[in-house]
């Protein structure tokens, strides 16, 4: 029988090429957050200078915006090696679903450090509700995660059950 061809193989969701851009589109993401992480600093000491009234929420809000770049890299280096894992035609195993288990501390931890900015920043209006809305968005991806990561336990138990069997 003829595969059809868009198909890959058995075990192969993607193509080479796809792979690849994901990858180098994950590492100047990365890249992007670090050079984000430096601004902030530069940008944090010269706001406090230029705001004394605001100089003592300095080292507070550097502290959470460092904190929050750390958790949303590392969310993108384990997709990274996910995609990896995933790509080479490999089943979700333990180490997989422990990876997606980081992603989701991550996420919820990123979320916990937005609300925790919403409380510092004195600002408009409109600040705060873009501090919501990203709190709101952490919640709806560490919430999608724990759905993925069930999914994916449930299909990890199906496939070694099929193994079993044939």
């Amino acid at each position: 029988m003829d595969t059809p061809p868009h198909d890959h193989g058995p075990n192969r969701s993607s193509s080479p090429i796809t792979i690849a851009v994901a990858r180098i589109v994950l590492g100047l993401l990365g890249v992007a957050i670090i050079i984000g992480e430096v601004v902030v600093v530069i940008t944090a000491q010269s706001l406090a200078e230029s705001y004394p009234e605001f100089a003592h929420l300095q080292v507070p809000l550097v502290t959470v915006a460092l904190a929050f770049g750390v958790c949303v890299v590392v969310c993108v280096v384990v997709t990274g090696i996910l995609l990896g894992s995933l790509s080479e035609g490999g089943i979700v195993g333990r180490t997989e679903l422990r990876l997606v288990d980081v992603m989701i501390v991550s996420s919820s931890a990123s979320t916990i450090l937005v609300v925790a900015a919403l409380t510092l920043i004195p600002g408009p209006p409109a600040l705060a509700l873009l501090l919501l809305a990203g709190a709101l968005t952490g919640t709806a991806v560490a919430l999608v995660l724990v759905v993925l990561r069930s999914a994916l336990r449930g299909a990890t138990v199906k496939r070694v059950e099929l193994d079993e069997v044939v």
